[in-house]
């Protein structure tokens, strides 16, 4: 009963977001519909090509439903605890020859091998800030 009734909380704070977006959604539709007849009643040859694509469809609302949900249940919250992922630990130089991407600074209780997966936090130490990298060679 504990987890339905978190879900229960998390969709009552979701709601007023969610009919907020929906109402926005709802107004620039009927903005679009008002200008388009204005255009057709006044004979615009301009008006009659181009097609209307509405914003509030079933999908629409399903995708911005999806996207306050992923906001509600993820896993870093402002003044917790950080998550401690998994990672893979790649050897080093084999992407990157700089020193700042060099892992050896790793405390030796964490003895962590090459292409073995660990945990993020296993590289934090106290004496030099973590920094995490996402980046991409292309």
């Amino acid at each position: 009963m504990g987890m339905a009734s978190e879900d229960l909380l998390v969709t009552l704070q979701i709601l007023p977001g969610f009919f907020s977006n929906c109402l926005f959604l709802a107004l620039y539709d009927s903005v679009v519909l008002v200008k388009r007849v204005v255009s057709l009643l006044s004979c615009s040859s301009s008006a009659a090509s181009g097609e209307w694509r509405r914003m509030l469809t079933s999908a629409g609302l399903r995708s911005i439903w999806n996207g306050f949900l992923l906001d509600a249940y993820k896993q870093v919250k402002l003044g917790c605890e950080a998550p401690n992922s998994k990672v893979v630990k790649v050897p080093d130089g084999a992407w990157c020859s700089s020193s700042f991407t060099n892992m050896s600074n790793v405390p030796p209780d964490a003895s962590i091998q090459n292409g073995t997966e660990c945990r993020l936090l296993d590289f934090e130490s106290s004496d030099r800030p973590l920094v995490v990298n996402f980046g991409s060679a292309t």
